[in-house]
């Protein structure tokens, strides 16, 4: 019988957290990765009593995951205000002491880009400036500096405000402004020498936005380039702890998709990551000691709901141990076999697969779209660990596979290429080809549903043509109206990372007869012939 994860309510799990003794140590012995999952599993507000007990460091590095965001995987990351807000909020409520520590504690550039996306600060100079624009605009009319002045006016008539230490703060917004104000004003008194330092930088990127009529027209202000270092200082700290930036990643699995002959060699970009992955490692501080009973303990309760994944989750056998029934099918059987004859058989060559598979992992969260958002890292893991088994599968020994050692002088890096290249091919392109042909075949009597299927037709082979169907991926919904089930099973099939229901492959050919979100990372040609077959039988349910 399969184990459910997650069986308790979040707050019951963070309630049974907070019992462990030492709470505050064992917290900060946590690897921040493990932090930003208690946070994803059981919600910001749930998890706050327990990450407001967090160091610096910690949230820095969780901050870097979580305050970032894409429209879409691969695009552009921005720091989100409103993620940022009720970070500080849930911080404040916990320990308002402790959330200025927190923020005086970490990087200057990144508190005060997210700073100011909620609150301009006005130095003392700040008011003569308006005082004389309003004195030459009665002597001659100047467009420009009038627009500024109705400007500045509109910006302290409309936000909430107060003096601090000789600047005047005021809100950008209404939201978070408790919590703003409450940490800013204990900032003032415990830890002066940031908090004015802070405020100076806060105070240089308003005046480019309200002190200087012609910095209303320039193209980069203080607060935007507050920002840009922000961001820069943060890939710099992604890339020192194995992240890859998201437009390489983006990169290197558009070159994966294109079809391969004979063995692909290292990319420059994978050659570069290998080659810095020890010196990076070697600039890291030490991780707290985190092999206490107490943080055995709590580590333990994350792995049993699920939170976290076992310590070496790629060597894990099928069955109950997975979380599943012990007749599920072990999918990635052979890169598994493979991994572990390395393990017993060549320590440094285990240890770079190891860290061939971090990388990949890495590259799958940082570049590649995943059910219309981007992959936790469990999953890239899992995905990452499928992939493999594919590429195996479709290797230069065909159907005999590879041998055991093949693995001891093979990277991952090689085998992933070829199975995301025929990943691409016949899943990618080959599900979405398959669909055209199926919604122009289809019978359909209502002509608002026959008109957006024509649509939807239209749309997906140009996307199709551009090779990436998957963007057509939400038009799917019209298909809802004529079989749920359906639907939701090509939101598995037409992705950038396609997957199958679980155990679908298993009878072949038969189709779901229910909406499900269990599903498997497809790892065997025989999944991917499901798929193409399940294609081919939609005309039979899509009828209306």
């Amino acid at each position: 019988m399969a184990r459910s994860l997650a069986t308790r309510r979040p707050h019951d799990l963070v309630e049974q957290l907070l019992e462990t003794k030492d709470l505050a140590r064992v917290v900060r012995a946590l690897e921040p990765p493990v932090l930003l999952e208690l946070v994803r599993h059981c919600g910001l507000e749930e998890a706050g009593p327990i990450v407001a007990l967090a160091t610096p460091d910690q949230l820095v590095r969780v901050f870097d995951e979580d305050l970032w965001r894409a429209d879409a995987a691969g695009g552009a990351e921005q720091l989100d205000p409103d993620r940022f807000g009720l970070w500080l909020e849930v911080l404040v409520d916990a320990d308002e002491g402790a959330a200025a520590r927190a923020l005086a504690g970490m990087d200057l550039e990144l508190v005060a880009a997210a700073i100011n996306l909620h609150v301009l600060v006005l130095d003392a100079g700040w008011a003569m400036v308006a005082r004389s624009a309003a004195e030459a605009l009665e002597e001659e009319a100047d467009p420009l500096l009038e627009r500024w002045l109705l400007q500045a006016e509109r910006v302290l008539e409309t936000g909430q405000s107060v003096q601090l230490g000789g600047f005047r703060v005021v809100a950008r917004r209404d939201r978070f402004w408790d919590a703003l104000l409450s940490v800013l004003t204990t900032l003032q008194a415990d830890h002066p020498a940031f908090f004015g330092t802070l405020m100076e930088r806060c105070s240089a990127a308003t005046s480019e936005e309200v002190d200087d009529p012609r910095g209303l027209d320039e193209a980069l202000t203080a607060g935007q380039q507050a920002l840009s270092d922000a961001s820069g200082d943060r890939e710099e700290r992604r890339e020192r702890q194995g992240y890859v930036a998201t437009s390489e990643a983006a990169a290197f699995l558009q070159l994966a998709r294109q079809p391969l002959v004979g063995e692909p060699a290292l990319d420059p970009l994978t050659t570069r990551y290998l080659r810095t992955l020890e010196s990076r490692a070697a600039s890291l501080r030490p991780a707290p000691d985190a092999s206490g009973p107490e943080s055995r303990r709590f580590l333990a309760m994350l792995q049993d709901e699920g939170v976290v994944p076992p310590s070496e989750p790629t060597l894990i056998g099928s069955g109950e141990s997975e979380g599943f029934a012990s007749d599920t099918p072990d999918r990635v059987s052979r890169v598994r076999a493979q991994l572990l004859y390395v393990r017993d058989h060549d320590a440094a060559a285990y240890a770079r697969r190891t860290e061939e598979l971090g990388y990949l992992a890495n590259v799958l969260v940082a570049g590649c779209s995943f059910q219309s958002r981007r992959f936790r890292p469990v999953e890239a893991t899992q995905a990452a660990l499928a992939v493999c088994n594919l590429g195996l599968a479709n290797g230069p020994h065909g159907a005999a596979g590879a041998p055991l050692a093949f693995l001891v002088g093979q990277d991952l890096v090689a085998v992933f290429r070829r199975g995301w290249s025929v990943l691409y091919e016949r899943a990618c392109l080959g599900v979405p080809r398959r669909l055209v042909r199926v919604l122009g075949e289809l019978k359909i009597h209502d002509a608002e549903i026959r008109r957006d299927l024509a649509r939807l037709r239209t749309r997906l082979s140009a996307q199709l043509e551009a090779g990436t169907p998957w963007r057509e991926r939400e038009r799917l919904e019209v298909l809802a109206c004529l079989d749920p089930p359906a639907w939701a099973t090509l939101l598995f099939l037409v992705d950038e990372c396609p997957v199958v229901p679980k155990r679908a492959s298993k009878p072949k050919g038969r189709a779901p007869l229910r909406v499900t979100s269990e599903f498997e990372f497809i790892s065997e040609n025989d999944q991917i012939a499901w798929a193409l077959d399940y294609v081919d039988s939609l005309p039979e349910r899509l009828v209306a």
